[in-house]
């Protein structure tokens, strides 16, 4: 997770160039673990994976996946059209989200995107009698919401979320009602950011055999199981990478014990997170009651998942120093205490005017920010890409887009 000592000076010249917070994203390091991950899926066609696009939309980055053979998972109109704008084909496209209108199931449809995830039997219904006027026949998962016996997640764990429906609802469906679809197994993704390979294994187990109990009820053929992503990435010194091959080996277990012809998986943290980082300028430091606090150029406006899941990304001084490691408490500028990066270790002697790189901030960073409180700059996004430094976005004032 150090910088890229190799692009450090470029980085400097970005530095004053841009005069302001910004990602780049190690297009090169993305390409070479994209290239590992098929190697080890060659073992096993029957296994696929997809990129969940919703963690870095990008156009570099979905160009990336799209020549390393990826499918892209999309959930909005807006991810779809930057999708195809990528030259993602339609039939490389896996459509996901709880909110599908008729308007949108409809769309998908002729932008011929063919495989969809339906999160209820409304949806399923609705898209049923569009494949209907458009005498077409769209391949479907039914997403399902399972019980667990305890424990919490993003994606929901054991709490009830508007992914999917329970087993017992999806018992209700009116086969007279699918007869334009080609139903071709279940999704189940309810827990994320996992990094132990034990653990993920008793979740995808439960899934597995539960799923095909599920659809033996239902009279499906368990053609295909999508488990979704939650494969975790470190952000702390202490957690490890999970080896891909280790996941791998639980998959081709699980589909053949229980039966499953294929088994997907929507990567979505795990496949980019590591390859993008977010710099930002100290602006002031203060003590405050005993504690040492940093104050930055940018915060939750930029990255704000630290005041989501209460996890930091880990943070790096951009500038060489050989002073003792202390704490500092990090907050971003806006007016509010939910602005806080966590507390983390950086040289003593950090103060205004050095830049900080928090890594691990290649997923869930530029998008999933709120950028627009306090009318601070947005974030540029810089790229380095076959050696390349390039910067495709800049970084955007307020002028430009309030009224």
């Amino acid at each position: 997770m150090k910088i890229l000592e190799s692009h450090r000076a470029e980085l400097e010249k970005i530095i004053k160039r841009l005069d302001s917070s910004f990602f780049y994203y190690d297009l090169d390091g993305l390409k070479d673990h994209l290239q590992g991950l098929s190697s080890i899926m060659q073992e096993d066609p029957d296994i696929l994976l997809w990129y969940a696009c919703k963690a870095n939309p990008m156009s570099a980055v979905l160009k990336v996946f799209r020549n390393c053979g990826f499918g892209i998972d999309v959930a909005s109109k807006g991810e779809i059209d930057q999708v195809l704008r990528s030259g993602i084909k339609p039939q490389n496209i896996l459509s996901t989200g709880p909110s599908k209108s008729r308007k949108y199931l409809r769309e998908l449809l002729e932008e011929d995107i063919q495989i969809v995830v339906c999160e209820s039997l409304n949806q399923l219904y609705w898209l049923n009698d569009i494949a209907e006027a458009l005498n077409t026949k769209p391949q479907v998962l039914l997403r399902v919401q399972m019980e667990w016996e305890d424990g919490e997640s993003v994606l929901g764990g054991n709490e009830i979320t508007p992914f999917g429906e329970d087993e017992q609802t999806w018992l209700t469906m009116d086969k007279r009602k699918v007869e334009n679809l080609d139903i071709l197994g279940l999704h189940v993704f309810q827990w994320g950011n996992i990094l132990d390979i034990k653990r993920l294994e008793n979740i995808w187990t439960k899934i597995a055999s539960q799923g095909q109990e599920l659809a033996k009820k239902l009279g499906i053929k368990p053609r295909v199981l999508d488990l979704g992503g939650g494969i975790g990435i470190p952000y702390h010194p202490s957690e490890k990478s999970v080896n891909f091959q280790d996941v791998h080996q639980v998959l081709k277990k699980l589909k053949k014990q229980n039966g499953w012809e294929k088994i997907w998986m929507e990567l979505g943290r795990y496949a980019v997170g590591p390859y993008g980082h977010y710099m930002t300028q100290v602006i002031d430091r203060k003590t405050v009651r005993g504690r040492d606090l940093l104050i930055l150029d940018g915060g939750v406006n930029h990255i704000v998942r630290p005041a989501i899941t209460g996890q930091s990304f880990p943070v790096e001084l951009f500038r060489k120093s050989n002073q003792d490691m202390i704490p500092f408490q990090i907050h971003g500028p806006l007016c509010t205490a939910m602005d806080n990066l966590g507390t983390l270790e950086l040289p003593k002697d950090a103060g205004p005017g050095d830049w900080l790189c928090f890594h691990q901030s290649g997923a869930y960073g530029f998008t999933e920010g709120m950028p627009f409180f306090l009318c601070h700059n947005l974030a540029a996004e810089v790229i380095i890409y076959e050696g390349n430094v390039m910067i495709p976005r800049t970084p955007r004032k307020a002028e430009e887009w309030l009224v």
